[in-house]
């Protein structure tokens, strides 16, 4: 999948990037995998292998990083939808929130998400993550950019919903990035900064994110404007309507135990809120 992702990696320069105005646009594609306990009785291997192929093509998105010294704006890149593929993409993005702007501001230490939930929008404001990362020596090319390895652990929220109940617990997943001291800003895709260098690869559970293409420009400085639209919540409040939500979907479920097509009642599901 990467090597799929890894195009040629663009750089158009107006002059030297360590100019005082310094700003650009970078391209990401993000991917993820998936894995689901297969049931013999109700698929084949095929159909299963089929299931998971569609469900990884769903996830597949572009982003757009725009950046200048101090703040930069991460955007997913809209897309004509292929026949069959979009109710896949709404179901999964209804339950995970889609969509919005993600904004960080390195010199006010300020985190905004513009994002939708259930036809909703929400503005998330929060301080900066403090991801504590630590610097490796292992190093790879990305594109014509020498990248250095940097890891951290983040707490993620889990939401459970099975048959004979649910549950909610809180796990750490390991997030590994891959930065270039060429490319001198403490920025990077999503919620991800704080490294000596633009992020140029996120990995983290199954989901891969990675650059393929950047301008920049040290001529006009882009302006980054910061979201300010939705109903302004805290990170902990937005989490606490997810988890609600939630809930209304189990109870709705579990008032169907035993009724339905083939009587099976409640599926399995879960939700991880990692942000």
């Amino acid at each position: 999948m990467k090597k799929a992702l890894l195009f040629t990696l663009g750089l158009i320069v107006s002059g030297s990037v360590f100019s005082q105005s310094f700003s650009g646009e970078a391209t990401y594609q993000s991917a993820t995998s998936f894995d689901f306990p297969m049931d013999s009785t109700r698929m084949s291997v095929e159909q299963y292998e089929m299931i998971k192929q569609r469900m990884a093509k769903a996830l597949q998105k572009e982003f757009t990083l725009s950046f200048n010294k101090t703040a930069s704006l991460f955007k997913e890149v809209e897309k004509l939808e292929e026949e069959g593929r979009g109710g896949m993409r709404m179901g999964i993005s209804m339950l995970s929130g889609t969509g919005g702007l993600v904004y960080k501001n390195v010199k006010e230490n300020e985190l905004r998400e513009q994002t939708e939930f259930f036809g909703k929008q929400f503005l998330i404001k929060d301080e900066l993550e403090n991801y504590g990362w630590k610097l490796g020596k292992e190093t790879k090319m990305i594109g014509s950019y020498t990248c250095y390895k940097a890891t951290a652990t983040r707490e993620v929220v889990n939401r459970s919903f099975k048959k004979d109940g649910s549950t909610t617990d809180t796990s750490t997943v390991d997030v590994v990035a891959w930065y270039t001291p060429q490319i001198p800003l403490s920025q990077g895709p999503d919620i991800y900064w704080g490294l000596p260098g633009l992020i140029m690869e996120v990995n983290f559970k199954e989901t891969t994110i990675l650059c393929t293409k950047i301008v920049l420009n040290k001529d006009k400085e882009i302006e980054i404007d910061a979201p300010d639209k939705g109903e302004e919540v805290t990170r902990e409040e937005y989490t606490s309507t997810i988890l609600k939500k939630m809930e209304e979907l189990e109870a709705t479920y579990g008032g169907r135990q035993g009724q339905g097509r083939g009587g099976r009642g409640r599926p399995n599901m879960s939700i991880q809120i990692s942000r």
